[in-house]
This record gives C-alpha cells, structure tokens and sequence, in this order.
C-alpha cells in the first residue's frame, strides 16, 4: 500500500501543498535535467528515442502544446509570428512534454488509486495530467483561486464555467434552506502593470466594461464570439456609434503588461480607466458588461446589472442577461432600464457560491483544514457534492417517472 492520495503536476502551489500533504503528493521534477535523470533510471537509456516520437507516450501532447504556443503568440507578439520561432518551438516544447507525459503516466500506473490533483488545468504540465486522467477515467480534484478574496475553486470537473456549479434557478430555489451565511463583502484587489494616474473625470451615467487577459482560458476556450481585446473594443466602437447617448469605461486588465489603446481608433465616449479601483469603477456604473470575468460576479454581489457575452459560471436567466452577438448586445443595453435581475435568485446564488461551492482558504496559507476540505471535495463529502447529488437524482427521477 501506499501513502500517495495526489498526483500533482505543477510548480504553481507546488510548496505550499507539498508543505502539508508531504509523501501523500508525488510530483515529477520540474528540471528537464532531473526529469531526464529520473526517465533513465525508469526506463533505461535505450528508451530515450520515445522523447522523440510521436508514438513515445499515451497522452496526446499536441493541444497542450498548441495551447501555450497560442499564449505566446498573444504575450509576445514580434517572437512568436516569425514561422522559424514557431517551429523551433514546437519541436523542442515537443521534447520536454513527451518527458513530462511520461513520467506522469508513471506516477498514474505506480499509484492506481491516487487522484490527480490539477491548478487551472489550462498550461502543460497540468495539461498533461489532466488529458491523462480523463483519458484514464483517473478521479481529478481541480483549483484555482476563488472568486472572492481568501477563497479556493475546488471541483471534480473543472474550474469556472466547467466546474459543477450549477446554471439552473431551480436549484437554488431547492436549496435555498441549506444555503447559510453572508453575501460576500470584499472583493480582490488588482495592482496595475501599466503606469498612469487615476481619472476623476468619469461621465455621470457609464457602463463598466472590465478586459480580460487575451491569452488567458477564459478567453481562448470560454469566449465563443468575442476573439480578444482589439475585438471587444471594436464591438463597443459600434455599440457608441449606434447609441449616442452611451458612454463606456474601459478598465484593461491590470495584471497584462501589453495595452491596445495604440492599436484602435479613439472614440470620445470610450474612456480608458487603468488606473481606477475596479470597485469604484463598478459602483459608479449602470451596469456592467463582461465576457465572463470575476468582476461580472463582483457587480452582482454590488447590486449591478450584468450583460454577459461569454460562457460564466453566473450565466443564468433572471441573474443577468446574455448576449452572443452584436445585435444582441444592443437590444440588451436598450433594455436595461427596464431589466431587473431577481433579487431572491441574485441572493441566494452568492450566498451558495460563497458559503458553500468556494472553499474558504487561500493557496498562500495551506493548512491541514485546507487539505482536508479538498479531500471532501474530491470524494464527493461536503455539502455542495451531497446537495449536487441529492438534486441530480431528483431530477432523474422526475424525468424516469414522464
């Protein structure tokens, strides 16, 4: 028998957790060096053409590396769109994934009943573990930091809106009597990469339109119409040339280095706020229009009307309004003087995700309470998992019974 619950992939978190769970987590070597090392004592040297073939491992390695090569094509612009830069990294990324694809793959045969333990699940190597535990039917336990300050996404499907949070009104509505606890009260901070000073000169009556970072997953596999930032800004350039009476505040994100305001063509009711408390920003809105980042969820918990363009953990009817184009967005911003969301859904929707989906906690001070919360998690045992269950299968019944 053995003491290994975790298979983890990542440097992210990677002390912090190793800290706690200590020989209950295996994790392959972050060096190509010692993974190549640890690869030779496994297999031998004679095994050190599979690094090189396509056949050399299980796990489809090839999205994975797409993946981060779109990322640096978005970050690094001038490197990343000169087709030798391309290839030479393709070929050499190719390397390093197949080792790191393996050695996950020996940690998933040597441990049969440990789950793989995955952040974000986006960039390789996590990428890996998680193709090779679905591929597997291996149990995954996801993370990623929460929506709200000193809290933790935690799931056994995915993270944000591939988690097992639920988009139906009904549940909550069925849940309300499990759902305790406050409405959430704070919310994350963001520290700007760009340099600028903080306007006070806002238009009286704007809406709040919060940019993502381009080459992040929420954008590269949750956004389905809007493409990046220099698209987004384009939608709105049409949406202010069709309603003259509208004005937009745009806030980049401030942990993305690279700004589009040289790239697009300035508009007088198009206002750039960098440098402005989101908080603030949000508070002083009419409403907010997001693809589907954290801070559609933050103008929520402020009382803010919320348009969203995206796939969002909190798309809901009767919670926000959804629109999937520009014709859409227009008819949906023409509305909202009329619109309201429903106030008892709005409640009881944060106080659940809050008190109950979230796990209260953060990744900067992993503790044993920590650990034994995504343990529950992962097994099914916490109340989100029962409640999930106990929901399911009424609804199963339900139809069985049509």
């Amino acid at each position: 028998m053995t003491d290994v619950e975790f298979i983890y992939s990542q440097r992210n978190n990677y002390e912090p957790l190793k800290a706690v769970l200590r020989s209950g987590m295996d994790c392959a070597p972050f060096k190509l060096t010692e993974g190549l090392k640890e690869f030779i004592r496994s297999h031998g040297v004679g095994e050190l053409g599979r690094l090189f073939s396509d056949k050399g491992c299980s796990i489809d390695i090839r999205p994975s590396i797409e993946h981060n090569l779109l990322r640096r094509q978005i970050r690094l612009p001038l490197l990343y769109s000169n087709p030798l830069s391309v290839a030479f990294y393709r070929a050499t990324t190719a390397m390093r994934s197949r080792l790191s694809a393996i050695l996950i793959e020996d940690r998933l045969n040597a441990y049969p009943d440990a789950s793989a333990l995955i952040f974000n699940g986006f960039m390789m190597p996590a990428s890996l573990l998680m193709e090779a535990a679905i591929q597997r039917s291996r149990p995954m336990v996801m993370m990623e930091n929460g929506f709200f300050p000193d809290t933790i996404q935690c799931d056994t499907k995915g993270i944000n809106f591939g988690s097992t949070l639920p988009r139906d009104p009904a549940f909550y509505y069925w849940a309300a009597s499990h759902i305790t606890g406050d409405m959430p009260q704070t919310l994350v901070k963001r520290s700007s990469k760009q340099k600028g000073e903080e306007l006070t000169n806002l238009p009286a009556d704007y809406i709040f339109v919060p940019f993502q970072v381009p080459s992040d997953m929420q954008i590269l596999a949750y956004s389905p119409w809007i493409r990046d930032m220099k698209h987004f800004y384009e939608v709105l350039y049409q949406l202010a040339e069709r309603m003259p009476d509208r004005h937009f505040v745009i806030k980049e994100h401030p942990s993305f280095p690279l700004s589009i305001q040289k790239h697009i063509e300035p508009h007088p009711r198009i206002i750039f706020a960098n440098h402005n408390e989101t908080r603030k920003l949000i508070e002083g809105s009419s409403a907010v229009i997001t693809i589907n980042s954290t801070v559609g969820l933050e103008g929520l918990a402020i009382g803010k009307k919320v348009i969203v363009l995206g796939d969002a953990p909190y798309e809901m009817a009767e919670l926000v309004i959804s629109a999937r184009s520009l014709e859409r967005l227009q008819q949906a911003i023409t509305a909202l003087n009329e619109w309201q969301p429903n106030e008892t859904l709005r409640q009881l929707f944060l106080r659940y995700v809050y008190n109950v989906f979230l796990l209260p906690g953060s990744f900067k001070a992993v503790d044993a309470d920590l650990i034994e919360r995504i343990r529950k998690r992962g097994r099914g045992e916490d109340t989100h998992s029962r409640l999930l269950a106990e929901y399911n299968g009424l609804q199963q019944s339900s139809r069985s019974t049509l």
